[in-house]
Parts: structure tokens; C-alpha cells; sequence
């Protein structure tokens, strides 16, 4: 990297220059280093990025040389990153050596003689081929599958000894980020920071430090630890700065407890309540696969679990029209109901039966499971749920036993799964997922009802 660079970017907060001028100091200093950048989300991580590319490659816009840029997607994430780098170069303005202005061809940005390659770090993407003479930058590194970055993106830098810069939030501390950061934490802690002398690998800006700048930020992050709860994963990996378990309970034993209401179980809706339900299907004659109805009552932020049905070893069609007949009486205004596999015939049948519009096909997959699992997590955390209290009857028993025993696991992309363990089953827990879903989805009151809920 060239010993001469414009001038800084300007930037709106004083932590992103820190920063900035910390890494740009380390590139020129280091050589095949790899430095990490955690910053809270929506904290301006990514101008710190843009800025960065744009320095080196006007600094380096008469000598020539090549940059790297890669992010889990190219579409939006590496899009969105150029158009970030074209607001960069506004920034630099005059200060661009030569009268060099940049040219934006695609996926490639070229100043003078240097120049930046955007690419998609998925695995399906095909980028052998490119090298890093000046810098390797990964945008949102903890989505990046780690075996394939070691494999198709670090030769890139091996051969010219250019640096790495991974940007990103924690995640499940095995990420090609998180392992990088914990390298580089324990790497600058056995360093004397001996004034400029000392270059740290990590760089970390934690949310009360934007918020000391950002009033407003610290107001919208204190609202998004009320919704979620302060140890909800998301909230601890986006603001805390923190992993979160690879494996473990979907549910702490303090969040079952609190969950746990204070009134019994109940036979029939109560004057003026709004109900709504989650269906989750088990097999057709299954006695150990349960197709669960769960009933809950809104009422405005609070969701009560009032009751469940449960179906085992009986026909589709019966328990088709025991459904329909419980959502009548219960008035129920909303079902969500599992459309996966089997779960989409059955859906169809009920659909005939009911009103329109009171059955929602939810079809589980990976993205759809991991959105249930969060919004049942942050329902539970902030107090919004709550179930009938514990009795002996065996739905109850089944329904705690299953809560209690829930494995959820993190995976790339930010996403959760979740699931029983071997041998045991989630029923009820998707139910219950779906119930919120139904909850969450309901319209506004309406002034005068018609029709109750199904249309037999």
C-alpha cells in the first residue's frame, strides 16, 4: 500500500474515525495480518468499510494494485456495499490524486491503476482466479462459511502478503469471524500498548459508545432490548457485541417459570375475548406423532394459552371437523396452521370449511422456523405469553415436558433452528409458535362481528 493517501472521509461520528485511521495505519504497517471489526448494527460499520476501499484504492490509484471485496451474497450485500464506495469517493472529493476519478464497471471499481473486485462468497459462486495485492475486506464475516473462505479467498492475499479486514457481528463463536476475533483479543492482549507503536488486530465499538453520540440510537437500542430481552440471541450479537450458545435450551428454566400463569386452563371463551390458534400436524394415525391445537387469548400486548386439543391415532378427516367445530366455539378469528408436506391437502380442506380468511398457511423451513423461534423467544422474555397454569391433565404435562426439553442450535446466515431431541417430539412447541404467529397477525377490532368462525 502506497505511503501517501488523501485525506480522511468525514464522518458523522468520532468512533468511525477512530477506527478508520486505526486500520489504515495497520495495512500500511502489517503485513498478512488479519484484522477484525465488530460494530452494533445500523452503527455506521459499513461507511467505516466503504471508506476504507476508497482510501486504499485512491492511495494507491498511480502505483496500481488490486483489492478483494467479498460478502455472503452479491445480490443485495456486495450491491449495496459499491454503492456505498460511489458515496465514499464523494467524501474524498478533490483529494484524488491525479484528477483520477473513479470508474464503477459492474463488479469492479477502478481508480487509476488500482482497483477493486466485488464478489459473492457463497459457496455456489465461482471466484478462483482473483488476487489481493492490497487488501482482502469480507463484509458481514460471521455469515461466511469458514472452510470455504480458507479455501477460495485467502490464497487470493497469500502470495502478495495484503491483509484481511473481516466486518461483522458476533454470532455463534464459531464463525470465520468470531474465531478470528477471539485470536486477535487474546493476540492484542499479550501486546504492551506502547503508544504508536502498538497496531491492534480487533476493533470493537460497543452500543453505549454509539449512543454517547447518538442519543437517538441509544433510545432505539434500549426499545430493542425491551421487545427482545437482554439475552435474547439477537440481541446479543447485534448490540452486545457477544456470542451467543451454539446449542442449548430454547427455553431458561427462569423463562418456563415466568411463563406460567396464574389461571386455570379453560373450557370456552369468556365474554368479549379475541382468540386465536396454532395447528401443527402429526401423522395421520400415528399415536406417538400428536396433531395439537393450541387456543390463546389476546389481549392487547398479552397472549394467555388458554387450552389445547390434542389429536393422536384418529383420521384426517374427523379431526377436520373436530377442528372446525373447536374454532366455532371458541370463536377463533385466526389459525396458523403447519402447510408443510401433508400439512397442505389438510389446509385445504379446512379452508372450505371456514370462513374466509381465518386459516394462514405457514409453511415450515429453515428461514420461516428460524422467524417462529425468535419471536417465540422474545414473546417469552419480555412477558408477553403466558400459558394456563400447570395441571395433571396429560396435554399439560406433554405441553411443559416438551417446552422443557427444546434444543435450539444458531446456524450461518442468522438463523436458529430448533427441534426435540432424538426419540422425543415438538408438537406442542410448534404449535405454540404458530398460536403467537396467529396472534401477532390478528386485525384490529372490528366494530360489529359477523359470522363465527367457520362456515359449516
Amino acid at each position: 500500500m502506497a505511503a501517501n493517501h488523501p485525506r480522511m472521509a468525514h464522518f458523522p461520528r468520532e468512533y468511525q474515525g477512530r477506527v478508520f485511521l486505526s486500520l489504515v495505519r495497520g495495512l500500511r504497517a502489517l503485513r498478512g495480518e488479519t484484522f477484525t471489526v465488530l460494530f452494533p448494527r445500523q452503527s455506521g460499520k459499513n461507511e467505516v468499510a466503504a471508506s476504507l476501499v476508497a482510501t486504499v484504492l485512491a492511495g494507491n490509484a498511480l502505483t496500481g494494485g488490486g483489492l478483494v471485496c467479498c460478502a455472503p451474497t452479491f445480490s443485495p450485500q456486495a450491491g449495496i456495499s459499491i454503492e456505498r464506495l460511489r458515496r465514499a469517493f464523494e467524501w474524498l472529493g478533490p483529494a484524488l490524486p491525479g484528477g483520477a476519478r473513479p470508474r464503477f464497471d459492474g463488479a469492479v471499481v477502478r481508480v487509476g491503476e488500482a482497483w477493486a473486485t466485488f464478489l459473492s462468497a457463497s459457496a455456489e459462486a465461482h471466484v478462483a482466479g482473483h488476487t489481493a495485492s492490497l487488501a482482502l475486506i469480507a463484509d458481514e464475516a460471521q455469515e461466511i462459511d469458514e472452510a470455504w473462505f480458507e479455501r477460495q479467498f485467502r490464497p487470493m492475499a497469500a502470495s502478495t502478503g495484503a491483509c484481511t479486514v473481516l466486518f461483522g457481528t458476533p454470532w455463534d463463536g464459531s464463525s470465520l469471524l468470531d474465531r478470528a476475533v477471539a485470536r486477535n483479543r487474546r493476540r492484542d492482549a499479550e501486546h504492551e500498548a506502547t503508544g504508536y507503536a502498538f497496531i491492534p488486530l480487533h476493533h470493537e465499538v460497543g452500543w453505549r459508545t454509539v449512543a454517547a453520540e447518538s442519543p437517538v440510537y441509544g433510545e432505539y437500542v434500549r426499545a430493542e432490548r425491551e421487545r427482545l430481552g437482554a439475552r435474547h440471541p439477537l440481541f446479543l450479537t447485534q448490540y452486545e457485541l457477544v456470542t451467543a450458545e451454539t446449542a442449548g435450551r430454547l427455553f431458561a428454566a427462569e423463562d418456563l417459570a415466568a411463563m406460567e400463569g396464574r389461571y386455570p386452563a379453560q373450557r370456552g371463551p369468556s365474554p368479549g375475548g379475541r382468540y386465536v390458534a396454532g395447528l401443527d400436524f402429526g401423522g395421520d394415525g400415528d399415536q406417538a406423532d400428536a396433531t395439537v391445537l393450541t387456543i390463546a387469548r389476546v389481549d392487547g400486548g398479552c397472549r394467555e394459552v388458554v387450552g389445547h386439543r390434542v389429536y393422536t391415532g384418529r383420521a384426517y378427516a374427523a379431526v377436520e371437523r373436530e377442528i372446525a367445530g373447536e374454532v366455532a366455539h371458541w370463536r377463533i378469528e385466526k389459525v396458523c396452521a403447519d402447510a408443510t408436506g401433508l400439512g397442505g391437502p389438510i389446509c385445504g380442506h379446512l379452508e372450505a370449511i371456514l370462513a374466509p380468511g381465518v386459516l394462514e398457511r405457514v409453511v415450515f423451513t429453515a428461514a420461516s422456523k428460524s422467524e417462529l423461534g425468535f419471536a417465540l423467544q422474545a414473546a417469552v422474555r419480555r412477558r408477553g405469553l403466558s400459558v394456563y397454569a400447570r395441571d395433571e391433565t396429560p396435554e399439560a404435562r406433554a405441553f411443559w415436558r416438551e417446552l422443557a426439553v427444546c434444543r435450539m442450535r444458531l446456524s450461518g446466515g442468522g438463523q436458529m433452528g430448533w427441534e426435540a431431541p432424538p426419540g422425543r417430539h415438538d408438537d406442542y412447541v410448534a404449535s405454540l409458535a404458530l398460536c403467537l404467529r396467529a396472534a401477532e397477525s390478528l386485525s384490529p377490532p372490528r366494530v360489529a362481528r359477523g359470522r363465527s368462525g367457520w362456515d359449516g
